[in-house]
């Protein structure tokens, strides 16, 4: 067998394909594009899938490439010998033109006649086929196998695994045929046939040679076959060279070892931990420069993940500062010249890990500092499952990070104490949804598993005729209810809770009995309606009409065809990458959250309201169509990351804003009538928020705001367009006297605060809502009067934070301000500075406080080696 570097097997794989007829196409980036099914490309064949379906032809009928692939189910496999998260797939493409014969004959040559492979060490697995699901074995390949001379006694049947697909939830999907390499006894005894084929000791996959595309998975688990058979080939490349270089891991391969050294020379960890980090940051960066910033959601929440896993090790193993940028260099260096996006956005790259270190790191210590000072209370080595679920939805300590600082200890987690909180959690998170509160009890997908789709029919009408097919009562299926409780309808015109818009309320009638429907929620495709009734019982099977409150249905989707213009009017003023990133829509308001770094200047929020208000007054009519997926993107429809779009979809056009949509929306633009912003901030890193009114609502706002306007202007004796000169005019004649921004201390309504002892020193920390004068004077008699040591009172200004500290005389030779200033704000990655006694600065966002609060354990540390 051949010993070749990786960049050596990356280029003989395409060579050799090549030169059996095959195009070599461009690899694609790790994001999908407009493919909902999935989160990350993780397989070779998961871009071409419209090839496969036969919705477009291919350049070729035979295809090569190298593809770069996200795994986030192997995430928690990491660190042995052959997993990782991000990794190269070598594949070629058959798209209805040879088959499993020819596929079979391909991979034994290059495998055995070109890179050097003892057939002998050579075993294949095949598909033994599924009576249940009518798939049938797949003897055609293992006589394939047969005929090119690998022996029968290695050649093994197995189920699910050798059925490949789909890469998503729906698409592409057959048997497969995978060659695994034998590394020997010293890995694990010999296979023998009739026993069970582990592969993750001494058999290890270094080919999937065939997944034999027949078959298309549906919606409904059915499958049906393909417009034409093809084949798809995949090999990941760092294993390959780890089997080919006779190495006992993927991190002993060239890619690897610059990194795995330059992990050991920064961090020394045990190597589990060394491959962990090797990989996670590897594939971190990989992520982000293809523009993924780290989140709490969807793409981003990977990254975020992966990284805040490295952090959490290292802090556990004693790191107080860490820097990834020496590693972030190898990698560049190594997978640039194939991944040129890792060399464009470098910067970013680092960046935003950068700015993952600064915001987690701090909190991992404060949640180990936790660990280490329960432990002394711990008598049996067990670790509370409650106390670590605190640890992880406080201090946001990742659970793998909880365990293995336990395990660094000698102790244990009570695991489904753990579970139990995080069930309970789940559960009230997922069910008790504002005024639904069905109970924390109530397992709603359990009790709602065996009721047939609800047929929506709201879209046109609000009334319609139906019968009860199920009552839940106090978490129980009952057969009769009064009082408060839900129900499920064959059909209904109640739109239920998704997408970002509420759900409808309205009203219920079951033959002389009228009732009230509260709201109405979707759980999968069944519709929950929640009802209260004084008098009189509803039964199971009664006829019950259904009426949707016209004019609250009417304002709602007004709002969430706003939203659809608002989000094209940012794309065009902002760019394209301001993406939606959530939404909420009832009859008062919408809430439209959306990507970008830095907020909106009043210049482009008066372009993008104006600009909907054009799009309003230009009356569009609203053009719904129902298509495949295929089709609407095709008709230009924007799809929107994290929504599950199913084989037919929904496509609402306005003018020039088209997006996929299951919501209701109004008959023409003109009907929203006006649209007034009303107020623009953060809500996550990278992500702001815009809140609106329309119609009714905006038309109200504007009208107070012009009333208000108006009578400022009659005090001040001017007209409304004189009174910001008028203003600046009364304010600079007054000069305030200081004593006038004074506030008893009594009258103060703190937001927060936290106060603790250090070596007989009393500290003070103070969220308020004043202005900086007032702030000031009240720090002075914290000080004086209430004989606080050191005070620091913080309050947001202008969506940014502003910060005092005080310091009593005598102790400020021990502790400056302007230090205990800048300890304090390093959350916020503050400035500031001033007097030995007194100091001031700021940074960060308004939401960002509470990042200070949790950094208090650092602050008293501070202060306790200064004393």
């Amino acid at each position: 067998m051949k010993k070749l570097t990786t960049k050596e097997i990356r280029q003989a794989f395409l060579e050799y394909f090549q030169g059996e007829d095959h195009q070599k196409i461009g690899s694609s980036s790790v994001v999908p594009k407009n493919d909902p099914t999935l989160l990350f490309i993780n397989s070779g064949m998961a871009p071409l899938k419209k090839y496969f379906l036969g919705k477009e032809s291919p350049p070729y009928p035979r295809l090569v490439n190298y593809q770069p692939c996200i795994r986030t189910k192997d995430i928690d496999d990491v660190g042995d010998r052959h997993h990782l998260t991000f990794f190269e797939m070598l594949g070629s493409w058959s798209i209805g033109d040879y088959y499993k014969e020819k596929a079979v004959e391909l991979a034994f040559d290059l495998l055995v006649n070109k890179l050097g492979f003892d057939p002998q060490k050579l075993y294949v697995t095949v598909f033994e086929g599924n009576k249940k699901l009518g798939l049938k074995g797949d003897e055609e390949s293992a006589k394939a196998w047969e005929k090119m001379g690998i022996p029968t006694q290695q050649i093994v049947s197995l189920g699910a695994d050798n059925f490949w697909g789909p890469a998503g939830e729906t698409g592409p999907c057959g048997p497969c045929t995978e060659v695994f390499f034998d590394c020997g006894e010293s890995f694990g005894p010999k296979w023998n046939p009739g026993e069970e084929f582990i592969t993750t000791g001494r058999y290890i996959e270094i080919w999937n040679a065939g997944v034999f595309m027949e078959l298309n998975k549906e919606a409904d688990g059915s499958y049906k076959p393909l417009p034409l058979k093809s084949v798809d080939t995949g090999s990941g490349l760092e294993r390959m060279a780890m089997i080919m270089n006779g190495l006992n891991s993927v991190y002993d391969t060239d890619l690897f070892v610059p990194i795995v050294n330059k992990v050991n020379e920064l961090f020394s960890p045990d190597e589990e931990t060394t491959y962990m980090i090797s990989d996670h940051i590897r594939a971190s960066a990989f992520i982000m420069s293809e523009g993924v910033a780290p989140s709490n959601e969807g793409q981003g929440y990977i990254p975020r993940r992966l990284l805040r896993k490295c952090i959490g090790a290292l802090a556990s193993h004693g790191h107080t500062t860490i820097d990834f940028n020496p590693l972030l260099d190898i990698i560049r260096d190594s997978l640039g010249e194939f991944y040129p996006s890792l060399i464009a956005n470098f910067e970013f790259v680092q960046y935003e890990i950068k700015t993952e270190i600064d915001e987690f790191l701090p909190l991992i210590h404060d949640g180990i500092k936790r660990i280490d000072s329960l432990i002394p209370s711990i008598k049996d080595k067990t670790f509370p499952g409650n106390e670590a679920f605190e640890l992880v939805t406080t201090f946001g300590v990742p659970h793998e990070v909880i365990k293995a600082h336990l395990d660094k200890l000698g102790y244990g987690l009570d695991e489904a104490a753990f579970q139990q909180c995080f069930e309970n959690h789940r559960k009230i998170s997922r069910v008790v949804k504002g005024s639904m509160a069905v109970g924390e009890d109530m397992d709603i997908e359990a009790l709602l598993s065996e009721f047939p789709a609800t047929i929506f029919d709201g879209y046109l009408e609000l009334k319609s005729k139906s019968q009860v097919l199920g009552l839940i009562k106090d978490n129980n299926l009952v057969d009769k209810a009064t009082g408060e409780f839900f129900f499920v309808a064959q059909e209904t015109p109640f739109y239920g809770e998704s997408g970002g818009q509420v759900g409808d309320r309205g009203s219920a009638l079951v033959g002389d009995l009228s009732f009230e429907v509260l709201d109405c929620q979707k759980f999968g495709k069944v519709f929950l309606h929640r009802a209260i009734l004084n008098q009189g019982e509803v039964k199971v099977g009664d006829k019950i009409s259904l009426s949707v409150d016209e004019e609250t249905r009417f304002n709602t989707r007004r709002n969430h065809s706003a939203t659809h213009l608002l989000h094209a009017a940012l794309r065009e003023v902002v760019g394209h990458h301001a993406l939606q990133k959530g939404s909420y829509v009832n009859s008062e308001r919408l809430r439209f959250d959306f990507q970008n770094k830095s907020g909106l200047s009043e210049v482009e929020l008066e372009e993008i309201e104006s600009l909907v208000n054009k799009w309003i007054m230009k009356n569009n009519e609203n053009e719904t169509l129902e298509t495949d997926y295929n089709s609407a993107l095709k008709h230009g429809a924007l799809a929107l990351f994290g929504e599950n779009y199913g084989a037919q979809v929904r496509v609402v056009k306005f003018g020039d804003s088209v997006e996929l949509c299951g919501g209701t929306h109004a008959k023409n633009t003109g009907e929203i009538g006006l649209f007034i912003i009303t107020s623009e901030s953060s809500v996550a890193k990278g992500v702001r928020r815009i809140e609106a009114v329309t119609g009714m609502a905006a038309l109200k706002l504007y009208q107070q705001k012009s009333r208000v306007l108006k009578e400022s202007a009659n005090i001040l004796g001017t007209g409304v367009e004189n009174i910001p000169g008028r203003i600046l005019d009364l304010k600079k004649k007054s000069k305030p006297k200081k004593e006038e921004s004074k506030i008893s201390i009594g009258s103060v309504d703190y937001l927060a605060t936290k106060e603790f002892e250090v070596n007989g020193k009393i500290f003070f920390l103070g969220h308020i809502d004043l202005e900086g004068d007032t702030l000031k004077s009240l720090g002075d008699q914290l000080i004086e009067k209430k004989e606080m040591d050191m005070v620091c009172l913080m309050g947001a200004s202008q969506n940014s934070v502003r910060a005092f500290v005080w310091v009593k005389k005598d102790l400020s030779k021990k502790v400056k301000a302007g230090d205990l200033l800048k300890e304090i704000i390093k959350p916020l990655n503050g400035r500031g500075g001033g007097k030995p006694h007194f100091a001031q600065g700021g940074g960060g966002e308004a939401s960002d406080i509470a990042k200070v609060f949790k950094h208090l354990l650092e602050v008293q540390e501070f202060i306790s080696k200064k004393l």
